[in-house]
């Protein structure tokens, strides 16, 4: 967890936010359904894959998406 730190982290001064008590509740099931896109009938695919590798892609997907988010906003100041 320490080495993703990013998809762990609290949000706020301290206080968990509604998406990390989501991850909270399905636990590693909500990263097998990120890296599937969403699709079933490929989670024992993933389930088979290097954690590093998974875990480095859902870091970067992470931080690609805050990055997009913080455009966005700074788009519409």
């Amino acid at each position: 967890m320490q080495s993703y730190d990013q998809l762990y982290s609290e949000s706020g001064q301290g206080q968990l936010d509604g998406a990390t008590n989501f991850t909270r509740k399905y636990g590693w099931y909500n990263s097998i359904y990120a890296l599937a896109k969403g699709d079933i009938t490929r989670f024992e695919n993933i389930t088979k894959l290097n954690i590093h590798k998974c875990l480095y892609y859902l870091t970067f997907e992470k931080e690609k998406q805050e990055i997009e988010q913080r455009l966005i906003k700074k788009g519409f100041k």
